[in-house]
């Protein structure tokens, strides 16, 4: 009886011992999200990486608006030799959309994009200041 005792204190005070280490705050669960939460700051330092990736972004696209001119300037060629026709669709919709694409990357509209999605992220609050039993007072109280 008395080992089965020291084994149940044991094990309950392995559950106590992340909160009486947090035990200063309120909610020992708000310091364990501040520890836990990525730094976006350790990339400040990364330009040394950054660097050469836009470089090579910047070579490819570069490369790409080049490859889709050439092949509209082969196509308006084939057409007025009669080899082709002006109405193959899939190539104008295939064209224009890699162009699009290459003029979302030369403007950085694409990055601007990307930076307000995480803007729009970062401020939603999923888990809201409500339990679900008051939720579900308030969507009782609505029916």
């Amino acid at each position: 009886m008395k080992k089965t005792i020291t084994v149940l204190m044991m094990f309950f005070s392995v559950f106590l011992l992340p909160i009486m280490a947090y035990a200063d705050d309120d909610n020992p669960i708000t310091k364990i999200k501040e520890k836990m939460k990525f730094n976006w700051k350790v990339l400040d330092g990364l330009d040394f990486v950054f660097t050469p990736i836009g470089l090579f972004i910047s070579l490819i696209t570069i490369a790409t608006l080049i490859f889709v001119v050439v092949r509209v300037i082969i196509k308006l060629v084939k057409i007025s030799t009669g080899k082709g026709t002006i109405k193959d669709k899939w190539f104008w919709i295939e064209a224009g959309l890699i162009v699009f694409i290459v003029f979302l990357f030369i403007s950085g509209a694409f990055f601007s994009f990307l930076e307000n999605i995480y803007n729009w992220t970062s401020t939603q609050d999923l888990g809201g200041k409500t339990t679900f039993i008051q939720s579900m007072d308030h969507n009782h109280k609505l029916s």
